[in-house]
């Protein structure tokens, strides 16, 4: 990865989480092909740039199109695929040790390719793949399983998250073709997401990011 950051496995679909209060970046699970998929949890810095990012610990299950919240103390990895199988597993592991996710809770189904957000409070998870608009919550207070809160305005999956400090954001993704809908919904209530927006190109697959 010419003047990069390499990671310590080549890996495809994995999922993101980041511990400003720490100062790291992780990524969890993903793999190629599908079939050889990881456990692995990476952690780098971003105070400095390294070579390598650095294993720190394991998922519960290897697999592959997660979808990764973040609380201030933990990363959170849901849902996910290994063939044939899709998981509903809401894994948890901590920012101030290097230690094994464990098994907190589960999604309302079992499904890949969602989009990940991340309130305060909560984590969230909204579209999937197979399709569908189903927007999950889950308490970062407690381990608990996710409910169902509210639907996007385009049931989709292959979609990318955002967060903001207020809201949450699904945009881009798959349903029929690729989609350029930007969805926003509240963390303050349980609602339905509606659609803000367009993206300039329709896409799906992209990277998402949190405020």
């Amino acid at each position: 990865n010419a003047g990069g950051l390499a990671y310590n496995q080549g890996r495809y679909a994995p999922a993101g989480q980041s511990s400003i209060e720490n100062g790291f970046g992780y990524t969890s699970g993903g793999g190629y092909p599908v079939q050889n998929v990881r456990s692995t949890i990476d952690k780098f810095s971003f105070a400095t740039d390294a070579t390598y990012a650095t294993v720190v610990g394991a998922l519960t299950v290897s697999r592959r199109e997660t979808r990764g919240q973040s609380s201030t103390t933990h990363g959170y990895t849901s849902g996910g695929r290994t063939l044939p199988q899709y998981y509903n597993v809401i894994d948890k592991f901590p920012f101030s040790t290097d230690a094994n996710a464990t098994d907190v809770g589960d999604l309302t189904g079992g499904r890949s390719w969602g989009a990940g957000q991340s309130s305060t409070t909560h984590g969230y998870s909204a579209g999937d793949y197979p399709i569908t608009n189903v927007i999950d919550k889950f308490p970062f207070s407690s381990d608990a399983d996710a409910t169902d809160v509210g639907d996007l305005s385009v049931a989709r999956g292959i979609a990318s998250g955002q967060s903001s400090t207020v809201s949450g954001y699904t945009s881009g993704g798959y349903d029929t073709g690729p989609s350029n809908v930007i969805d926003k919904f509240p963390f303050s209530s349980d609602a339905n997401a509606t659609d803000v927006g367009d993206l300039t190109v329709s896409r799906y697959g992209s990277a998402g990011q949190q405020y």
